[in-house]
């Protein structure tokens, strides 16, 4: 049970998703943010979700 396998990975991808976040925040800050953002932020941020958990499991 190794889990720091794909550490580098991880915090790689989590920085991404943390910045791309802020940055279509700051983008698309009103009081309907989720009807201004669009379905690729969505998309964007799914998958880079996925490629955390694979990255994760993976590593187990």
């Amino acid at each position: 049970m190794y889990r720091k396998k794909n550490k580098g990975i991880v915090l790689i991808l989590c920085s991404i998703l943390l910045i791309f976040l802020v940055v279509s925040a700051f983008r698309n800050i009103s009081i309907y943010v989720v009807y201004n953002s669009g379905f690729g932020t969505f998309l964007i941020s799914g998958i880079l979700i996925l490629a955390i958990i694979f990255a994760y499991v993976k590593g187990k």
